[in-house]
């Protein structure tokens, strides 16, 4: 069986596009420690971290020739730090904070960010988390799943900021 150079290529591209990597932002300033939302996809998503959050981030498994960044204000526009795979990478903020992050592969950056551009002046979203992870009372971590609903991270936060675990003891395993 012969195996063609472009079909090993088209194999490549294929795999390292369906690749989810996850990523978190921290409410600790100087460590990627501790509780934090999360988002996990396929590149190319801005994520939304809700208040209180972002003052940390780490990228888990960058693949090489990736990249991770954060961004303050609206979208992922307002560049504040990145990171480059491969590898888990962390970024401390010291006090500042990545209210978005996302993660993609370096040579699209510049299309991605015209693509951000156009579609944040067309009034589209930020994806929200997908994951909430925290510990309890009893000193265990937990992390449960973010509810698809638009504002559904910000209202986990004010929960656990009000230390409600019975109300996040609710929310589903991630």
């Amino acid at each position: 069986m012969q195996f063609k150079l472009s079909s090993l290529i088209a194999f490549a591209s294929f795999t390292s596009s369906a690749l989810a990597v996850n990523y978190r932002g921290y409410a600790n300033t100087v460590s990627c420690s501790g509780d934090a939302f999360g988002c996990s996809d396929g590149g190319a998503v801005c994520c939304s971290l809700p208040t209180g959050f972002g003052f940390s981030a780490q990228f888990d498994n960058l693949p090489a020739g990736t990249q991770g960044q954060g961004y303050t204000g609206g979208g992922c526009t307002d560049f504040l730090f990145s990171v480059f795979g491969s590898g888990t990478k962390c970024w401390n903020g010291g006090g500042a904070r990545a209210t978005h992050l996302n993660w993609f592969h370096s040579p699209q950056r510049r299309s991605i960010a015209i693509a951000e551009r156009a579609n944040e002046d067309a009034g589209a979203e930020c994806a929200e988390p997908t994951f909430f992870e925290y510990q309890n009372t009893d000193g265990t971590v937990r992390t449960i799943k973010v509810p698809a609903d638009k504002g559904a991270a910000q209202k986990i936060a004010d929960l656990h900021l009000a230390k409600n675990y019975t109300a996040l003891a609710a929310y589903e395993e991630y």
